[in-house]
C-alpha cells in the first residue's frame, strides 16, 4: 500500500469520502477514497502499488471480453457490435479521418482495434495483463505491447488517434500518461476518453457501491473540471463531451453492488431479472434522455492536441 498526494495539483490536502470499511468490493484494508480540497481530484489513497494491483485483475474480470463473433447470444452479440460501431464512427467523426494510426491504451482483449482494423486503419495497442495482450495477438492478429505506455516503445508524434476507453481512471498517474500521449499523437490529433460520469445521479443515488469508484482498480474519478484541467496541462483541448453508450449496465452493476451490501437476499433474484435478455430496453425511456442531458453512467469525452502557439480546437 503507498499513498499518494492529488495528481493534478500536487497538494496533500483532502477529505475523506469513504473508507475500505464502507465498500463490500475487494478493496484492501486501510485504503480510502480522497476528495482533493483544492482542486475536486477524486483519488484512491492509500491503494495498492504497481507491484500488487495486477491481483486485482483476475481472468474473469468483466471487461476481459471474447470476440463478439464467440458470443452465443445473437442479441448480445448484436449489441456489442453496436458499441464498437459506434466508437469508430465517433472516432472518424472527431478525428475527422476514415483512415489513419491509432493507438488504444489499455486495449484488452482487442475488440475495439479488431473493429478500427477492419475499417483500415493502422492498429496498434498496449495492454498491461500479458495473458489479454496474447490474446489480442493471436485472435486478432494485432500489434499489441504488453506492458504500460510510459515503457511502450513509440516514436514521437507518430499516431492521428489515441483512445483511453475505460482506462485512465486505472493509471497510476493520469497526469503522465496523458503527458505521453501528448508526445505520441501529432499536432491536431485526436485523444479520446472513456470514463465513469461524476456528475450522473448513479453517484449520488448509490454512494461508495457506485461503480465508478470500484476500489482498488479505478485509482481515480474525474470531475469534470478536474479531468479539463488535466487534459489542458498535457496539451489538449476538449471539444466534445458526450454519453454514447447505454448507461444501464453501469446502472445494474452500481444496483448489485448496493444490494449486496445492503439487501443481500434480494441481490441474486434482482441481478438474474435485470440482466435478463431485453429487459433492458424497457428502461431505456429513461436512460436515452439521461444521456441527452450529459448525465449518463459513462461520459467520452474528445480532446485536440493544440498546434504550437494555437490557442482554439479545429474540431
Amino acid at each position: 500500500m503507498e499513498s499518494v498526494p492529488c495528481n493534478l495539483c500536487g497538494a496533500d490536502d483532502a477529505e475523506k469520502l469513504f473508507s475500505g470499511a464502507s465498500w463490500e468490493q475487494i478493496a484492501p484494508e486501510g485504503s480510502a477514497m480522497l476528495r482533493c480540497r483544492r482542486c475536486g481530484l477524486v483519488y484512491l489513497s492509500p491503494r495498492p502499488s504497481a507491484g500488487e494491483i495486477e491481483a486485482y485483475y483476475p481472468p474473469e474480470y468483466a471487461p476481459y471480453r471474447p470476440a463478439i463473433e464467440d458470443e452465443r447470444s445473437p442479441l448480445m452479440r448484436h449489441i456489442r457490435r453496436g458499441k464498437m460501431v459506434k466508437r469508430r464512427q465517433l472516432i472518424e467523426t472527431y478525428s475527422r479521418r476514415k483512415t489513419g494510426r491509432i493507438l488504444d491504451v489499455g486495449c484488452s482483449t482487442g475488440v475495439f482495434l479488431h473493429e478500427m482494423a477492419l475499417a483500415g486503419w493502422e492498429t496498434q495497442g498496449v495492454e498491461l495483463n500479458p495473458k489479454v495482450a496474447e490474446y489480442a495477438r493471436t485472435r486478432f492478429g494485432l500489434e499489441v505491447v504488453t506492458g504500460m505506455l510510459a515503457d511502450a516503445p513509440f516514436a514521437p508524434q507518430s499516431f492521428d488517434v489515441i483512445s483511453f476507453w475505460d482506462v485512465l481512471e486505472h493509471t497510476f498517474s493520469p497526469a503522465d500518461d496523458l503527458a505521453r500521449a501528448a508526445q505520441l499523437i501529432k499536432p491536431g490529433g485526436l485523444l479520446a476518453v472513456n470514463i465513469p460520469n461524476y456528475h450522473s445521479p448513479d453517484r449520488t443515488l448509490f454512494g461508495p457501491h457506485w461503480i465508478g469508484y470500484d476500489p482498488p482498480r479505478h485509482l481515480y474519478v474525474f470531475p469534470r473540471p478536474a479531468l479539463t484541467q488535466l487534459l489542458q496541462k498535457a496539451g489538449f483541448e476538449p471539444v466534445k463531451w458526450v454519453c454514447f453508450m447505454s448507461s444501464y449496465y453501469a446502472f445494474i452493476i452500481s444496483l448489485e453492488n448496493w444490494l449486496t451490501n445492503r439487501a443481500p437476499r434480494l441481490a441474486k433474484p434482482v441481478s438474474r431479472i435485470v440482466n435478463f435478455p431485453g429487459v433492458r430496453f424497457l428502461f431505456e425511456p429513461y436512460f436515452t434522455p439521461m444521456n441527452w442531458l450529459g448525465h449518463g453512467g459513462v461520459i467520452a469525452v474528445f480532446s485536440q492536441k493544440m498546434l504550437k502557439g494555437d490557442d482554439s480546437p479545429r474540431i
